[in-house]
């Protein structure tokens, strides 16, 4: 068996909000779900291939589903996966209006993440409603949630402004800048990458001597496991993600990725493949993966290549062509990576007093002190 996938699963294209910088278009938002023999013919697929897998519950808004769907889906999983097995894990990623505490009750017996898309105090920039009642009463609760914070061309500059947001109120929260498509495509939504370069910095830089922060700031910190020669990735548009993820539509249909993913790529339906390989041995995952190969062969000499393994292919699809490098991600990532590892590795030259830096920081330097690996400069 293959050790592990991440499966995205869109249980229903439709949404109870607009965000205007959705991958999918009002078109594609429309009613409908995900019917329970195609919701087990993927976890039954899933789980005769894979030693352990990660389902990612997205959309469209998956909370518009009812609880019993994803009662059923756990059951499923039970049942292939085994009882109890660790062998399975699940996150529902919600704009969090349809959060209740019946829900919440439920994600805590079965250790169900819940990861909620939100902009703090510029949610109305992207998104409709109003969802800080929601989140008060969830921390009220001491249910446990993520936020999701993506990053708009009105609040690039305001990075550091959200990450203060979310730290007081003891929040885990990851950024990420829209990218140019579906929705987001034609309206101006997408930040200036020197923008958004120097918001995430701002960011980073007041995180790195936050000593008192209980909260890590995603990507920055998984960007420094990475450079510390640790084996978690940074993110999922920094890996060489083809073949350990897929994201499955309502109707069966198999993607790649979830990010837009266009016809062009489709890996064919989970009720007419007989398994996960032959959905990678389709001609539409092979397209995706021969244009994939021929950027990262112009990437190979960048510096910092090992870090980023030339990118994502959906990224670069929506930035022009999924053979080219160079665009805004690309930009992005390569200039505020250099930034967090210039300051790593400052640390590790100088040896300072780590009590002035963030305990985050301050743990993953000390155990590189105690037990180094080596950094290939």
């Amino acid at each position: 068996m293959k050790p592990y996938i991440s499966v995205v699963v869109k249980p229903t294209l439709f949404c109870n909000i607009s965000c205007r910088h959705c991958y999918h278009t009002p078109e594609e938002r429309v009613p409908g779900e995900m019917d329970y023999a195609t919701l087990e013919n993927l976890i039954r697929k899933v789980s005769e291939e894979y030693e352990s897998a990660w389902f990612i519950w997205h959309g469209g808004e998956p909370l518009t589903v009812p609880l019993s769907f994803y009662k059923k889906a756990i059951e499923l999983e039970e049942k292939y996966f085994g009882k109890q097995s660790f062998r399975y894990g699940n996150t529902i990623q919600t704009n969090g209006l349809n959060i209740n505490r019946r829900l919440m009750s439920y994600c805590r017996t079965k250790a169900i993440n819940v990861g909620v898309s939100y902009e703090g105090p510029y949610n109305n920039v992207l998104r409709e409603g109003d969802v800080e009642k929601t989140l008060g009463y969830l921390s009220d609760k001491e249910d446990k949630y993520s936020v999701s914070c993506t990053i708009s061309s009105e609040t690039a500059s305001k990075q550091l402004e959200l990450y203060r947001y979310f730290r007081d109120r003891g929040t885990n929260v990851s950024f990420s800048p829209v990218i140019p498509a579906g929705c987001a495509s034609c309206n101006g939504t997408v930040p200036d990458a020197d923008e958004y370069i120097k918001g995430s910095i701002e960011a980073f830089d007041e995180w790195l001597h936050d000593s008192e922060s209980e909260v890590p700031l995603i990507p920055h910190y998984l960007y420094i496991l990475n450079y510390l020669g640790e084996p978690t990735p940074s993110d999922c548009a920094h890996t060489s993600c083809l073949t350990k993820w897929i994201s499955v539509n309502p109707d069966g249909t198999i993607y790649p990725c979830a990010k837009a993913c266009p016809q062009e790529y489709c890996m064919g339906n989970i009720n007419e493949v007989g398994s996960i390989s032959e959905a990678f041995q389709s001609e539409g995952f092979r397209r995706i993966l021969l244009s994939s190969i021929k950027r990262r062969e112009k990437c190979a000499s960048c510096e910092i290549y090992r870090f980023c393994n030339g990118g994502c292919s959906m990224d670069a699809y929506h930035e022009g062509c999924v053979e080219d490098n160079g665009g805004d991600s690309c930009r992005i990532f390569k200039e505020v990576f250099t930034h967090i590892a210039d300051e790593i590795q400052g640390i590790l030259d100088t040896k300072p007093d780590m009590n002035g830096y963030n305990p985050f920081v301050r743990d993953a330097i000390i155990g590189k002190l105690v037990n180094p690996k080596t950094i290939v400069q």
